[in-house]
């Protein structure tokens, strides 16, 4: 199996809604070698979620997970 390198750091920003009210966060996130796109989503969800724990049933309206670069 070839060495796997770090992905670098990630720009994210994740919008939940319950149709009573939403939560965004924002930051960067720093993915392990080998961690897929869903893992990061998993993980961001679940900060996500310690700030807003009355969103655990909320739908996801916008999420973006982008090189931290310009």
């Amino acid at each position: 199996m070839p060495d796997q390198q770090s992905q670098g750091s990630l720009m994210y920003v994740l919008t939940l809604s319950d149709g009573q009210g939403q939560g965004t966060v924002t930051g960067t996130y720093n993915p392990a070698p080998g961690e897929t796109r869903h893992d990061a989503y998993g993980a961001i969800r679940r900060h996500a979620l310690n700030l807003y724990p009355r969103l655990v049933d909320a739908t996801v309206v916008f999420f973006s997970l982008e090189p931290n670069t310009l």
